[in-house]
């Protein structure tokens, strides 16, 4: 069966639209739209631009397609809606699918994950009514077990202390993150979130209004929630150390939230293998104590796009398992469209840039060189990522150990906050040597601790708090950036590249070559690889 997933058009807060293709349980395709259109989180329309690129990528034409899957079961008349889009802008529309929005992203984790047996927890702000689906997902199956509304909302609480700390919600989440280990856990958040005997619960008195209609760029928060904390900060004001402390302090509530929900689902379902989506799941520090403070969990799999970004796929797999049964486990996001050296030719030429072709082996020696002696790199490879991360293929890249690296693009490239840590990119097979963990984790899901001896030989990816969200590089499923990094580690000893998403503040990561060239001249970027094609700026 060939299915096509859907995410997105249903009402004007919906965002991360995206489009993914199985076929034969098979994941063929996948295509976020923001990557298209060029604007951050493509809110309120269905994916016209994204949904004949997964078509395209799976070799597919949408006559082919048996059914569409959309998550969204809330709403009552989106069959008919999206009948109508489908039909206006492709001239045919399938079999419409209807999933739950927790079930599509259960979907996402267990069916991508490498276990046959899961404790699977979706957690996020909230999705048709629902901010918590707790099953145990067991071969080609998934049962719902628990349900929490938004009285349980882990990432309402969340998005409270982003607003309040001046930060746009459902981007600036990461930043309270990583603002959180540059002060120490001062206030007590119980009065808005915690445990109690029936189980989690987030004071909504503290909140502004309806989430339903709720825009990011408006607080979350009201008079209330001041009278307990003090001014909020405007998000153009400086921060303070204050304001440190309050981010510790949801991290640490969050944390202990976290760990409390997979302690009791792991009770009901007694499977210590444990799957993660929803926007909650992203949180790689509290993916780390989850693995640190509950041993019943004896291995995790989080989905890498836990988000809405991944509610597309999620969708299409929840359908597809039912017939087909399940992908392989998931060892690449590129799934994305592929750009010939044609096209790459095309639109260098279209720039009026010089370049050079370099075979692969000079290239990797060419730019590990480069790399080592301190130039920042855009990177272009192959199929684009579906998800938040940058893991390879659409990545910007610099030596870790340089120790004013992460200012440096943080400012000149980025133009970004100067606190927001970069990801450390580790060849799989010395991954071990330099955190402290064990076994592979491809998708920079979880910060792991840097080891003691390794902390100063790469300061630009080691946070303030000694760890680093890693992502481990394998031959087998990314051969050119491990080459890359290899060749960097034969000159310097450390098997390690810093690794950031190739975009800057505000705008999604490239997508086409054309996009990467925009960048790359835009910023403070030294060098742009595409494929083989070497440019360089002129000094």
């Amino acid at each position: 069966m060939k299915v096509l997933g859907v995410h997105g058009g249903v009402s004007l807060n919906q965002h991360d639209a995206g489009a993914a293709v199985v076929i034969d349980g098979q994941i063929a395709s996948v295509c976020e739209e923001e990557r298209f259109t060029r604007v951050k989180m493509s809110r309120g329309h269905l994916p016209i631009r994204s949904i004949p690129k997964a078509l395209e990528a799976a070799g597919l034409k949408i006559n082919d397609i048996d059914v569409v899957a959309h998550a969204g079961a809330s709403y009552p008349d989106l069959k008919d809606r999206l009948s109508r889009w489908m039909n206006y802008y492709y001239g045919h529309c399938p079999e419409i699918k209807i999933i739950h929005h927790q079930y599509a992203h259960l979907a996402s984790a267990f069916f991508c994950s490498p276990f046959q047996d899961a404790t699977c927890i979706s957690y996020d702000y909230v999705g048709d009514q629902i901010s918590l689906y707790v099953a145990l997902g067991k071969g080609n199956s998934l049962k719902v077990l628990r349900e929490a509304g938004i009285e349980e909302s882990l990432g309402l609480f969340y998005c409270i202390m982003t607003s309040f700390l001046g930060f746009e919600v459902l981007e600036g989440e990461y930043k309270v993150m990583g603002l959180a280990p540059y002060g120490k856990p001062t206030s007590n958040l119980d009065f808005l979130a915690r445990v109690t005997d029936k189980g989690v619960f987030v004071d909504r008195s503290y909140f502004d209004s309806d989430p339903a209609i709720r825009s990011p760029f408006e607080p979350y928060f009201n008079k209330k929630l001041i009278e307990r904390l003090g001014e909020p900060r405007m998000p153009s004001a400086p921060l303070e150390q204050r304001h440190f402390d309050l981010a510790a302090s949801t991290q640490k509530k969050l944390e202990e939230l976290v760990t409390y929900i997979v302690k009791e689902s792991i009770k009901e379902t007694s499977s210590e293998n444990l799957c993660l989506a929803g926007g909650v799941a992203l949180n790689c520090s509290a993916n780390l104590s989850i693995l640190q403070s509950v041993l019943d969990v004896k291995n995790l799999f989080v989905q890498p796009a836990s988000s809405d970004r991944g509610l597309a796929l999620g969708a299409a797999l929840a359908v597809s398992a039912e017939s087909d049964g399940r992908p392989d486990p998931l060892s690449t996001v590129a799934y994305g469209p592929v750009y010939s050296e044609g096209t790459i030719k095309e639109a260098l030429l279209l720039s009026g840039v010089s370049y050079v072709h370099l075979e692969d082996s000079e290239l990797f020696e060419s730019i590990a060189k480069e790399l080592s002696n301190g130039a920042i790199v855009g990177w272009f490879q192959g199929r684009s990522e579906f998800g938040p991360r940058a893991l390879g293929q659409r990545s910007i890249i610099a030596d870790p150990r340089d120790k004013m690296m992460k200012d440096k693009i943080n400012s000149r490239i980025k133009f970004r906050e100067e606190f927001r840590p970069f990801a450390p990119a580790v060849l799989e097979e010395r991954a071990s040597d330099v955190f402290e963990m064990k076994g592979a984790s491809p998708f920079m899901t979880v910060a792991y601790p840097v080891r003691q001896d390794w902390q100063k030989k790469i300061p630009a990816v080691t946070h303030i708090n000694g760890t680093g969200r890693v992502q481990t590089v394998s031959k087998l499923s990314n051969s050119k950036f491990w080459g890359l990094i290899s060749e960097f580690n034969k000159i310097t000893g450390v098997p390690v590249l810093l690794n950031t998403s190739f975009n800057v503040k505000g705008e999604p990561i490239v997508e086409r070559p054309s996009d990467a060239i925009s960048t790359f001249f835009a910023c403070g970027l030294d060098i742009l690889v595409l494929e083989n094609f070497v440019i360089r700026k002129k000094k």
